[in-house]
């Protein structure tokens, strides 16, 4: 019995050795993506090849396959797996490209979306068990929740504030493939925890004074840390929220 717990153990560990590899070399397309995409230029194939090293380029490579490693011990070789994985190389790549331009491009959401439409028709032939319920329709409600309350707060501030720097439509537009991922429940809680992290670091960079009161912080990278949270742990934060109280 020992030998076969070895066994077992030793499978698991090459298994999750095999994902994060995977990752890893698919984190050297989200690279080269997150250089090309916001400047416009086209995809080469030879640039897949390039042995030119960067830290970042590294860095990213590294979190994409902690990424894929992470999703796969939760849902295992799996379609939700895939379905995850998917959204979440998207949202790595708007992490850093709205980290560093405080742009979310269009070509990240209708890649979400077109995404999002496989998990739709996915789901209508094999219910997925993502989704709280087995409405077909279930991922077209997940749309609504963060998409539409951030709308909302975005034309509210703009008419308080006379401004149209209160939100970028890019966050706006990115939490409807999120929504169609996650389901409406799942896409409200990505929403709370997305502001939650926001609020929270914003106030650190302002009390260290890295950032001033007025100055703008991108909300990708919170929205991306949050729809890795949920995917993670969000039936148990739901699950406990609704305990408590």
């Amino acid at each position: 019995m020992e030998n076969l717990a070895i066994i077992s153990n030793l499978n698991h560990i090459f298994v999750n050795i095999m994902i994060f590899i995977a990752g890893f070399l698919i984190g050297r397309v989200v690279v080269i993506v997150i250089e090309t995409l916001p400047e416009g230029k086209a995809l080469l194939l030879k640039n897949l090849f390039s042995t030119r090293f960067t830290l970042k380029g590294f860095i990213v490579q590294l979190i994409t396959g902690a990424v894929f490693v992470l999703i796969y011990s939760k849902y295992g070789m799996t379609a939700e797996f895939f379905f995850f994985v998917y959204i979440m190389i998207i949202l790595i790549i708007m992490f850093f490209i709205d980290l560093r331009t405080k742009i979310i491009p269009d070509e990240l959401v209708i890649a979400g979306l077109a995404g999002g439409l496989v998990a739709f028709t996915y789901n209508i032939f094999i219910p997925l068990e993502i989704y709280p319920s087995t409405s077909w329709w279930e991922p077209l409600i997940g749309i609504l929740p963060g998409s539409g309350v951030l709308l909302s707060i975005t034309v509210l501030g703009m008419i308080i504030y006379k401004s149209d720097e209160v939100m970028g439509m890019g966050d706006v537009k990115i939490f409807a493939p999120v929504g169609m991922f996650l389901g409406w429940k799942m896409c409200m809680l990505t929403l709370v925890v997305s502001m939650f992290v926001g609020g929270i670091t914003s106030i650190i960079l302002v009390l260290f004074r890295i950032k001033k009161r007025k100055d703008t912080i991108p909300f990708g990278p919170f929205i991306t840390l949050a729809t890795l949270i949920v995917i993670l742990f969000g039936k148990d934060i739901w699950g406990w929220y609704f305990f408590r109280i």
